[in-house]
């Protein structure tokens, strides 16, 4: 095809759509993701709704609170290269409060859930809890808080944790249920996998779901251990690729290429 009246190698329109599989890779384990098979030409224009949840905070002992969830980042349309990378999942928290680990899309622009000392309950002592999530569906947010323990009745359960839309995954993280006295209700965990407390002399609260980012429940009196949190999670859909260039004009950086790679003329 002409060029244009353009001084140059012939630089043909490119109109190219790529469907993509219509289902995330959803990681339990760190490990690597590879991209789904395209054209070169498509390479700089994938993209995919990626989510990341961080390990979840283990529960406290001895009739204390429940862990809070992880941190966790959803970033609809971010752009990933053709190549394969490397994905890390965090692991939960040990009981006693022990935080999770960051879950991680090692993209050449990552996508993070990052750890921290996240509150483990509600610092006002009332028993109540920290609502999972924020209004927005996107950015780094908190997963459930864990609840808060006071030794009595009416210990709330753990705060339940938001869904992310656009990766095909309920996983939500939720908080875990704080610990209790014998013969007092001790708090459930949260919807999304949060583990629960206990009131039993000794016992331990239990662990967070696998692989969901949640708070492990608080331990019971006489030094009850706090169960861990759960591990992390990552999910990627990637999305349709459409890409569409007009012929006969190069930028810059492409000329720059061009004169690399020897096929510019002089």
């Amino acid at each position: 095809m002409a060029n244009g009246g353009i001084i140059g190698p012939t630089n043909d329109p490119i109109s190219l759509t790529v469907s993509a599989p219509g289902t995330a890779v959803n990681f339990t384990g760190s490990g690597t993701f590879t991209p789904f098979s395209a054209p070169a030409a498509a390479d700089n224009f994938r993209t995919a709704n990626v989510l990341a949840i961080a390990g979840g905070r283990g529960g406290g002992s001895n009739i204390s609170s429940g862990g809070g969830a992880g941190f966790f980042q959803y970033t609809p349309a971010h752009s990933i290269p053709g190549s394969a990378a490397p994905v890390t999942i965090g692991g939960g928290g040990s009981g006693g409060s022990g935080n999770g680990g960051a879950s991680t899309a090692g993209f050449a622009s990552p996508v993070a859930a990052p750890t921290g000392v996240y509150p483990p309950h509600d610092i006002d002592g009332t028993g109540t809890y920290v609502a999972g999530g924020a209004t927005s569906p996107t950015g780094t947010r908190n997963g459930g808080g864990g609840s808060s323990s006071n030794g009595g009745p009416g210990v709330g359960e753990g705060g339940n944790g938001t869904a992310s839309p656009g990766t095909d995954t309920a996983v939500k993280a939720g908080g875990g249920g704080g610990g209790a006295y014998p013969g007092q209700p001790a708090g459930g965990g949260g919807s999304g996998g949060g583990g629960s407390g206990t009131s039993s002399l000794g016992a331990s609260g239990s662990a967070g779901g696998a692989n969901t980012g949640s708070g492990g429940g608080g331990g019971g009196g006489n030094g009850g251990s706090g169960g861990g949190g759960g591990g992390g999670f990552v999910a990627i859909k990637e999305l349709d690729i459409n890409v569409e260039s007009a012929s006969g004009i190069w930028g810059l950086s492409e000329q720059y290429q061009a004169q690399k790679e020897g096929i510019w003329p002089s």
